[in-house]
C-alpha cells in the first residue's frame, strides 16, 4: 500500500503540503473546510498552484478529500440533506482545482426514518453529485462504527446502495480499519482480518475498496464506539495491523492515518511504525 496521513490545513494549503512531503508521505488527505462546519475556505492561485507543485514534484499521490463530519445525505430532514449535498458537490469541485482523485463522505443518519429510506435519500444525493462530477474524481463512502441510527457499519448498505446507483465505477468504498472493528468485523488477528475482507468482497468486491484508512481502535471490538487510536495501541493492535498490511487483495491501495495527534512527532511515529510493519513485521517493544 501506498501511506500517508490526514494532514492540517492549519496555515494555509502550500504549509500542509510541506507538512506532508517533511512526513515521507506516498499519499494525502486534507479538509478543504471547518472539519466541523459548512464554510469552505479560500485559496489564492498561487497558493494552490504552489500545493499542486510540491505534492507532484514529491510523488504524492493521490490526494484525498475528506468532507467534513456534519455532512448527513441520510437525513430525512430536507434542510440538512440540501446543506450536506452542496457541501460534498462543493468539496468535489475544490478537489479537482487541487488536484484531488477522492472525495470521502459518511452515509450519516437516518435519524429514525429507517434504513431503506436513509438509502434512497443517498442515492438519490449521490446521482446528483456524480451528474455534475468534475472529471477524475470519484466519491468514496466510508464505513461506520454503527452507533444509533448510523448507517455503513454494514456491508449489505453499501451493496444496497450500489444496487441503487446501477454500479456506478465512480463510487468506492474508504475502509476504515476502527470503525469495521467497532462495528464488529474483527480484525484483530489473522483469520480475523481474512474474515472481515471475505465480507466486503462478498456484499460488494474487495475492487470497491479504494481507499484504506489505517486507526487502531480505543474501544472493544463490536463497542460500535468510535474512537481512533495510536498504531499498535488499540484492540486491533500491531498482529491485525501487519495481517491487513501484507493481504494481497489490497495490494496498490493508498491508506491514510487519522490516528490521534497528542504531542508533537505522534504522526511521525504512527507511520514509522506502519511502514515497519509493511516492511518486518510487528515490531518489538512499544510505542
Amino acid at each position: 500500500m501506498r501511506v500517508g496521513v490526514h494532514v492540517p490545513v492549519a496555515g494555509g494549503l502550500l504549509k500542509a503540503a510541506r507538512r506532508a512531503r517533511a512526513l515521507g508521505c506516498e499519499c494525502a488527505q486534507v479538509f478543504v473546510r471547518n472539519a466541523r462546519g459548512w464554510r469552505g475556505r479560500s485559496y489564492a492561485k498561487a497558493e494552490v498552484e504552489g500545493f499542486r507543485h510540491i505534492l507532484a514534484v514529491r510523488g504524492v499521490s493521490p490526494l484525498v478529500i475528506h468532507s467534513c463530519y456534519l455532512v448527513n445525505l441520510a437525513s430525512p430532514d430536507k434542510v440538512l440533506r440540501d446543506q450536506s449535498l452542496r457541501s460534498v458537490a462543493d468539496d468535489m469541485v475544490r478537489a479537482a482545482a487541487l488536484g484531488g482523485h477522492f472525495v470521502v463522505f459518511h452515509f450519516g443518519h437516518h435519524m429514525g426514518a429507517g434504513v431503506s429510506s436513509g438509502l434512497e435519500s443517498v442515492a438519490s444525493a449521490v446521482r446528483s453529485l456524480l451528474s455534475d462530477a468534475p472529471p477524475g474524481v470519484d466519491l468514496l463512502l466510508e464505513n461506520s462504527a454503527g452507533r444509533g441510527t448510523e448507517m455503513g457499519a454494514d456491508w449489505n448498505d453499501f451493496a444496497a446502495l450500489l444496487d441503487l446507483l446501477g454500479g456506478d465505477e465512480r463510487v468506492g468504498i474508504c475502509f476504515d480499519t476502527c470503525h469495521a472493528h467497532a462495528a464488529g468485523h474483527r480484525l484483530d488477528g489473522p483469520r480475523r482480518v481474512g474474515r472481515a475482507l471475505r465480507a466486503v468482497d462478498t456484499a460488494v468486491g474487495l475492487s470497491r475498496v479504494r481507499l484504506v484508512h489505517l486507526n487502531d481502535c480505543r474501544a472493544p471490538a463490536g463497542s460500535h464506539v468510535d474512537h481512533h487510536e495510536h498504531i499498535g495501541r488499540g484492540t486491533i493492535g500491531d498482529v491485525g495491523f501487519r495481517s491487513l498490511l501484507r493481504r494481497r487483495e489490497l495490494r496498490g491501495r493508498c491508506a491514510i492515518l487519522e490516528t490521534p495527534i497528542e504531542r508533537p512527532g505522534d504522526d511521525r511515529r504512527n507511520l514509522r511504525r506502519i511502514k515497519r510493519l509493511q516492511r518486518r513485521g510487528v515490531p518489538r517493544g512499544r510505542r
